[in-house]
């Protein structure tokens, strides 16, 4: 055991928590997004996200009423200790099998870029979302991470993926993420060549960027399927949106 996994042991996960808070300065946007999700019902697509936790930035877990989950396996290459799940189902984002208008709000961070179909995964979304329900939406800018070099994802293009029914299976995309994803801004990746078997085995890991988002279209996509955005802010390279049912 190394000396670092002897201090997480003997800090505890409340522990670990609070260091990570005292090193974490909060955004300045936290306190209007927590009056707005104050005492909510919501289901999280993909996570637990870091900056959503006790030592995040953007600290909303603990504003909400019950937090259910669901992920495309038990298992997934990124865990957290953000928080702990009332219910956990393990279903795929565009075909969630729970019934319509169960939730306040929805929130998937650094969720929507991975789904080869996004349209359909956000009508989904916004189908289990009782009326005027929100979603909080939060999407790696593609200038502020390795996605630099790639173009933007257009909304024609996320549109031509719905009416042709592209599964998450699809890698259309493949050939731009091998050339063009910048290794140098993804020390997860490792090297070239363990970061390609993974982009191949993206069935598995769910990996990869399908779609490259900037602000702009983030709003637009949004509007697309038929939500309203209330607000965008951008903090580094996160874009955060938050938007209503209609």
């Amino acid at each position: 055991m190394t000396i670092k996994d002897t201090v997480k042991r003997m800090l505890g996960r409340r522990g670990r928590l609070l260091a990570r808070r005292l090193r974490t300065r909060r955004w300045a946007i936290t306190k209007e997004y927590r009056a707005a999700l104050q005492a909510k019902r919501c289901l999280e697509i993909g996570g637990p996200s870091d900056i959503l936790g006790f030592g995040g930035p953007l600290p909303v877990y603990s504003c909400l009423a019950a937090i259910d989950n669901c992920n495309f396996a038990q298992d997934t290459i990124w865990s957290s200790e953000a928080v702990r799940y009332s219910s956990i189902f393990v279903v795929d984002g565009t075909a969630l099998q729970i019934e319509s208008g169960s939730y306040d709000c929805v929130i998937a961070s650094h969720c929507l870029e991975h789904i080869a179909n996004p349209i359909k995964a956000l009508l989904e979304w916004k189908r289990v979302l009782r009326r005027d329900g929100l979603l909080l939406l939060i999407l790696p800018h593609r200038d502020h991470t390795f996605d630099w070099r790639r173009p933007v994802t257009t909304i024609e293009h996320m549109r031509k993926d719905y009416e042709s029914g592209v599964a998450e299976s699809d890698l259309t995309h493949l050939d731009e993420v091998l050339s063009l994803h910048d290794l140098s801004r993804d020390p997860g990746a490792k090297s070239p060549e363990e970061f390609r078997e993974r982009s191949l085995n993206n069935s598995r890991f769910r990996a990869i960027h399908h779609h490259v988002f900037v602000p702009e279209t983030a709003a637009e996509i949004l509007r697309e399927v038929g939500f309203s955005v209330l607000r965008q802010d951008v903090e580094g390279f996160h874009i955060i949106t938050l938007a209503k049912s209609s």
